[in-house]
């Protein structure tokens, strides 16, 4: 998996849920899990934009418990 297809991963899965990406649905996907390295990189992009809240986790390899996207 590349990075850019990483990010249109969670993105997918932040519009099917109102903007919402959970770690229980990052790591419950076999895709995402399987490049957990890249989707991690991706994560962290996507909490570091503007109109994004991420609340920090410290178990699991995704490392936001959520991240929620206010404008897709």
């Amino acid at each position: 998996m590349t990075y850019e297809q990483a990010q249109q991963a969670l993105l997918t899965l932040a519009r099917r849920n109102s903007g919402l990406i959970t770690a229980d649905a990052v790591e419950a996907d076999p895709d995402l899990a399987a490049d957990r390295n890249t989707v991690t990189a991706a994560g962290r992009a996507l909490a570091s934009e503007t109109n994004v809240f991420a609340v920090p986790r410290e178990d699991g390899w995704f490392p936001y418990d959520e991240i929620r996207i206010t404008v897709l």
